[in-house]
């Protein structure tokens, strides 16, 4: 029961505001493959944070959703393999169809990992 208490994805872990993806974006730290770009920003907080970014060239409505539910998802179970204290932000690319939650999981790790090496070369 208590992996479970830690597994939610509640308020604390969104990136909500407008200020929050333009800081993550002034950050100019980008990772990309064939599935999405993921964008990486510190923040001064001792948790990772999300944000979505996805827009009427990825589908529509139902295909939009399906991108969110699935990122959030991968998100959610994989926070401790994920950097702390980070704000990401997924950018979703545009696909025939959404690819299944094991893809995009994989992707995401992946591509935070990245991100963080590269982040953590330009900060002396």
């Amino acid at each position: 029961m208590n992996q479970q208490a830690n597994e939610k994805f509640g308020k604390k872990y969104h990136l909500r505001r407008l200020g929050e993806f333009r800081a993550v974006y002034a950050a100019r730290n980008r990772a990309r493959d064939g599935v999405m770009t993921l964008c990486l920003g510190p923040n001064n907080l001792d948790i990772t944070r999300l944000g979505l970014s996805v827009s009427r060239k990825v589908g529509k409505a139902c295909v939009r959703n399906l991108w969110k539910r699935r990122v959030r998802e991968a998100f959610r179970r994989n926070r401790p393999s994920l950097p702390l204290s980070a704000d990401i932000v997924v950018i979703p690319n545009r696909l025939d169809e959404v690819p299944p939650y094991p893809v995009i999981a994989a992707s995401l790790i992946r591509l935070a990992a990245v991100a963080a090496k590269r982040f953590e070369k330009k900060t002396p």
